[in-house]
């Protein structure tokens, strides 16, 4: 049976190489799903595909969502330069037959910011942009080695008077490669939790702008026009292992997108003591660092993170707070 689901993994990833090569005609549409969100995973570099195993998870790979066992809520703020921020609101509920049903809402915006002309004088008027994700998420570990993931998403976006709206579909897979080895034999390897991690993104996202109320109130004698501003399919693979007894998690994904823009997130993360963590990673041109401390009560979990991105090109440094709660 084994060997059917390393056919199927071969298969996509051919699949996935295939997409990533093809060229594209579409717009730059849905920047902010880019950034790495969430603390932990941003503190690693944004190399979560073969990790996903919580409440951040959802925003990488659905499929790893089948792994959490107990109700989590969880919720992160991006501190961003530039007046712009990004956050996100998460709710997981496991089901029957190691399933999970999971809710989350993702919001990335920037301040105002006064309008000029050409020859930059105000307009007395200010602009803002906001951008809304609604999903709803299930997943299901369909083997002890597999499991797959769909997440739908609605997507609402604003700019002065103008908003847009699009839906999307993501799928993920996870394979737990260990799992593949009899138990006394792998607990006996050097390398423990050997995952890879396989996604496609924005199935089916595009965004129509109309410019005709904007025209209404801030000019006149313009004709309307409308846009098309697709959000590029997006495909990538991660790998991810456990060392040294468990205690050092090391992780790399390679993403790229049908205009043929590719990024490489790679990171690490390691357990100073079972409540205590260190984290830090490499994210598309940023370098990353982070950490974690678990507080443990008598029927619940807080794990509180936080996440430090260093500048790129000009765009500032970011710090990331998450707050994850088991129950």
């Amino acid at each position: 049976m084994y060997r059917i689901y390393i056919f199927l993994l071969a298969l996509t990833l051919g699949c996935v190489a295939t997409a990533v090569a093809e060229d594209g005609n579409g717009g730059y549409g849905g920047a902010f799903l880019q950034v790495p969100i969430g603390a932990r995973p941003a503190g690693m570099g944004g190399a979560y595909l073969a990790v996903s195993d919580d409440g951040a998870g959802l925003l990488f790979n659905p499929a790893g969502a089948s792994g959490i066992r107990k109700t989590l809520f969880s919720s992160s703020y991006r501190l961003m330069d530039l007046d712009r921020s990004l956050s996100y609101v998460a709710l997981a509920i496991p089901t029957a037959k190691l399933s999970t049903l999971a809710f989350s809402w993702r919001y990335a915006g920037s301040g105002s910011v006064e309008a000029r002309n050409t020859d930059g004088d105000k307009l007395g008027f200010e602009l803002s942009q906001h951008n809304h994700q609604f999903t709803f998420l299930f997943a299901k570990r369909f083997e002890n080695f597999f499991s797959a993931g769909l997440r739908g998403s609605y997507f609402h976006s604003q700019f002065a008077e103008m908003t847009a709206f699009s839906v999307s579909l993501d799928v993920g897979m996870m394979f737990y490669i260990s799992n593949l080895f009899k138990r006394d034999k792998r607990e006996k390897m050097s390398i423990q939790d050997i995952k890879a991690g396989i996604v496609v993104r924005n199935l089916g996202a595009e965004y129509r702008w109309n410019n005709e109320k904007y025209l209404v109130k801030y000019a006149t004698g313009v004709l309307p026009t409308e846009k098309d501003d697709e959000v590029p399919l997006e495909v990538g693979a991660g790998g991810s292992a456990r060392f040294l007894k468990r205690k050092l998690l090391v992780a790399a994904d390679m993403l790229g997108d049908k205009e043929s823009r590719f990024a490489f997130h790679g990171g690490a993360e390691y357990l100073i003591s079972p409540q205590f963590t260190l984290r830090g990673g490499f994210s598309d041109g940023r370098v990353t660092a982070g950490t974690g401390y678990i507080f443990k009560f008598t029927s619940w979990v807080l794990a509180i993170d936080y996440a430090f991105s260093s500048d790129k090109a000009g765009a500032g440094s970011d710090h990331i707070f998450s707050f994850d709660v088991t129950f």
